[in-house]
């Protein structure tokens, strides 16, 4: 981190000779000029309860009221068009069917840059990016994994069509696999011995003091095979009968049955159930290789013994991250796809339920029962771990004419140490004492969401290390554009919490490609070769894997097998690979 910060800083200075240091990063004050007012189109809601209005960020109130941006200091300020949870694709394409642009655009669903230039939806930033965005610049430079995804290549010269957020580089993501811990101890036995476990928590008053002697079917302290799993699902079925819990399962599953950057389904080998990069730079199609056969056999396993969630393929609505929050909230799921603010004992809210409760972080599992030895102990490879690039952002052509200097010069303050630091945690007690936002006052942060400890790492406010709800991301900025740090803070995180969160990267995603440079870079022609048959291939898949799952149809059945894979077939999804494949082999990401 430090190095980094040298070099922001000698960016930033040698870009004042040019401009001004509002154009740098900002000045203080009330400035000249009028003030810069932009739209922006966030792909998906607040996420938060303590507001409903993401201007009402207290990181967004007070960078645009309390400092100045561009060449003519103007302060910014933001109307944010935020669509409603679950209507996000529909919105988004009535906002580009209209030609009505929000000024600025999170392009979680957009199409690649070229597209969006080519199609008149947004525009060219380069000229505005090399006067206004030296610390953005600077990072590209210093994360060239990066640069390769914010930079297009148009005829031989490099181009800024939209701005990307980005990861400080270390191994590190904050969802995963989550399974009662507590119910293991209380209900299970030593698969050995039989022994009863013990364990529970060393101090009552610290959420990650949790110890316990449990053993798994495989030997170790963690689950890490298919058996292991389902020998905790005969466990979490134990706790249902003793509780009297009638509305239970074992284990969520978003609503497709799948997900597109593999998840489970790269536990049996096959990558992921689209397009992917396999080991030797060769896109394939993984949606009907024996591998996605033996997945879905496993999940209608579960299905019809009652250890997946009954209603998975209506939760449309749910972030794949945070399937049926409610019903895990209230202490009644055995395991489930959650984020690193429910582990430990920060789901105890003190009713019979979730009195005690104790969660624990796991890998993604290695299969050991279904299908053929193809699809047996291969290691999980296109699990969705982070790189450092993150979300990109457009520019529409709907701000032609507005101050489009001052809004970059905006967003390349979150590319500075300050900003990123703002982006990751949120303001410091220096920043909340010269107002604009009262928002951290009302939650006890007066003395700011993070300190600097006597290593020089940033360490987060023990308030929000220990919150179990949204305050953590309520209170920092991280739906702009900008650097989250990762490397440089120390979250105070004790042994037992962050052995919960290794275990999310324990394997490495090798394959998944789409997001990144390969389909980043693809002309508009190629774009529209495949994006017909990729709709057809991918609306079949999530309209029908939740019917083998649900036994409706059969994957067990070679006949209905056959008939998932004759219309794949139909769909012609291998000449989706073969237009990928010269964009893969020029932007390998293996």
């Amino acid at each position: 981190m430090r190095s980094w910060k040298k070099v922001l800083l000698t960016a930033a200075c040698g870009a004042m000779a040019a401009t001004t240091l509002a154009a740098c990063g900002g000045g203080s004050g009330s400035g000249a000029g009028d003030d810069a007012t932009f739209t922006m189109w966030l792909y998906n809601s607040v996420d938060s309860s303590y507001y409903t209005d993401y201007a009402e960020n207290p990181v967004v109130q007070y960078t645009t009221q309390n400092m100045t941006w561009g060449d003519e200091n103007k302060k910014v300020s933001f109307e944010f068009w935020v669509p409603a949870a679950g209507s996000e694709k529909d919105n988004w394409q009535t906002m580009i069917g209209s030609g009505d642009y929000a000024d600025v655009l999170s392009g979680m669903i957009a199409g690649a840059p070229k597209n969006m230039l080519e199609n008149g939806i947004a525009m060219d930033l380069t000229d505005y990016v090399k006067k206004y965005m030296p610390n953005y610049l600077a990072f590209l430079d210093a994360h060239p994994d990066v640069k390769a995804n914010a930079v297009d290549e148009i005829d031989g010269e490099e181009h800024y069509i939209g701005i990307r957020a980005a990861n400080e580089s270390r191994p590190f993501y904050f969802t995963g696999y989550e399974y009662r811990r507590d119910w293991i101890v209380k209900y299970g036995t030593n698969p050995t011995t039989g022994e009863a476990f013990t364990g529970g928590y060393t101090d009552p008053d610290d959420l990650d003091s949790w110890e316990d002697d449990v053993v798994f079917p495989s030997g170790g302290s963690d689950p890490i095979y298919i058996s292991d799993w389902e020998w905790m699902f005969e466990i979490f079925e134990k706790a249902y009968t003793d509780l009297g819990i009638e509305d239970a399962y074992c284990t969520s599953m978003y609503y497709p049955g799948f997900t597109w950057a593999g998840g489970l389904c790269s536990c049996f080998g096959g990558g992921v159930p689209v397009w992917y990069e396999d080991p030797d730079g060769k896109v394939q199609f993984g949606g009907n290789s024996d591998q996605m056969r033996a997945y879905l056999e496993c999940l209608n396993t579960w299905y019809s013994k009652g250890w997946l969630d009954p209603d998975f393929y209506q939760r449309t609505g749910d972030a794949h991250y945070a399937i049926d929050d409610t019903t895990v909230r209230q202490g009644k799921v055995g395991m489930w796809l959650g984020v690193q603010g429910e582990l430990g004992g920060r789901l105890d809210i003190g009713d019979d339920l979730t009195k005690g409760i104790c969660v624990y972080g796991c890998a993604y599992p290695i299969n050991d029962i279904y299908g053929d030895e193809s699809c047996q102990n291969v290691i999980p490879d296109c699990i969705s771990t982070p790189g450092c690039t993150g979300n990109v952002y457009y520019v529409s052509t709907a701000a032609e004419g507005k101050d489009i200097g001052a809004l970059l010069s905006y967003f390349d303050y979150f590319y500075s140490e300050e900003g990123a630091l703002m982006t990751t945690f949120g303001l410091n007690a220096d920043q909340i004492a010269e107002g604009g936002t009262d928002f951290y006052a009302n939650y006890g942060l007066e003395d700011g969401t993070y300190s600097i400890g006597d290593d020089g790492r940033y360490k987060r406010s023990s308030i929000l290390v220990n919150d179990s709800g949204d305050l953590k991301s309520a209170c920092n900025s991280s739906k702009l554009p900008g650097v989250t740090l990762i490397a440089s803070a120390d979250e105070g995180y004790n042994p037992t919490y962050e052995h919960s969160l290794q275990t999310w990267i324990q394997y490495e995603n090798t394959g998944f490609f789409q997001g990144t440079a390969v389909t980043n870079n693809m002309p508009s022609e190629a774009a529209k070769e495949t994006d017909g048959i990729r709709t057809k291939v991918l609306d079949y898949m999530t309209l029908n894997a939740p019917e083998y799952i649900r036994g409706k149809k059969d994957p067990f059945n070679d006949e209905d097998w056959e008939v998932w894979c004759k219309t794949l077939e139909k769909y012609n999804y291998q000449k989706v690979s073969d237009v990928f494949q010269p964009y893969c082999d020029q932007y390998s990401i293996n």
